[in-house]
């Protein structure tokens, strides 16, 4: 190969050398654009299906709340204002006429009204807050969506339970069940009904175990003051 020949070669070399570093970083530049435009569309997505559950549990909690209000709120509410309905304004006027005239019947027979010594069987000052079973509204079982897990999780129970045993069991029996399973805690309330509590005397916070306990807390404060 003669000199000019070698030169002309050198000169291609070195201008095809250039060449492939451009299009080699338009090839990178394509692939980075790839993977950007995938990660927004994957971002896209993402953001879109959230929105979508956001939007689906709204609904959820809307048809919930519409469930609840029309088998339990207002049936409830309706019975409640029929209850209410029954008791005249005549009715109750004279009711509280009628307490008046033990109360003051009740004070020129004994001179005073003491809530230490008084004698329910002759005045009771307290009728109107105690005897309050007129104003109880009585209703069939509600079929409340809010319960529905926890009568399904019952009605499972009681399967169970009558695999177990061989007879059926109530769901007052699974109910019995599933307090004893609980741990017990002191001065607690957790086995005690809507039935139950109807059941208990009036003023019971302030039964003889909760002064105990509370005259407990009150020494031991001042043995620490001490």
């Amino acid at each position: 190969m003669s000199l000019t020949g070698k030169c002309v070669a050198l000169s291609n070399a070195q201008f095809v050398a250039p060449q492939a570093a451009p299009d080699e970083s338009q090839a990178i530049i394509a692939s980075v654009q790839c993977i950007l435009d995938r990660e927004h569309y994957f971002v896209r997505e993402v953001d879109r299906y959230l929105r979508h559950n956001d939007f689906l549990n709204l609904r959820k909690k809307e048809m919930l709340y519409k469930k609840w209000l029309e088998d339990v709120s207002e049936p409830l509410l309706q019975k409640i204002e029929d209850k209410m309905d029954g008791q005249s304004s005549e009715e109750i006027r004279r009711r509280n006429d009628e307490q008046l005239s033990l109360y003051l019947n009740y004070c020129k027979k004994k001179g005073f009204v003491a809530l230490e010594t008084y004698d329910p069987s002759e005045y009771d000052p307290f009728f109107l807050k105690t005897h309050t079973d007129r104003w109880k509204v009585s209703i069939p079982a509600l079929q409340d969506p809010l319960l529905q897990g926890i009568q399904r999780k019952f009605i499972e129970a009681g399967v169970i339970k009558q695999c177990e045993t061989g007879r059926p069991c109530s769901i007052r029996e699974v109910n019995e069940l599933s307090k004893a399973e609980l741990p017990l805690l002191p001065l607690s309330r957790q086995h005690m009904d809507s039935i139950a509590w109807l059941k208990i005397p009036y003023l019971y916070i302030a039964s003889e175990v909760y002064k105990t306990n509370r005259q407990k807390v009150i020494s031991h404060k001042d043995s620490e003051s001490q």
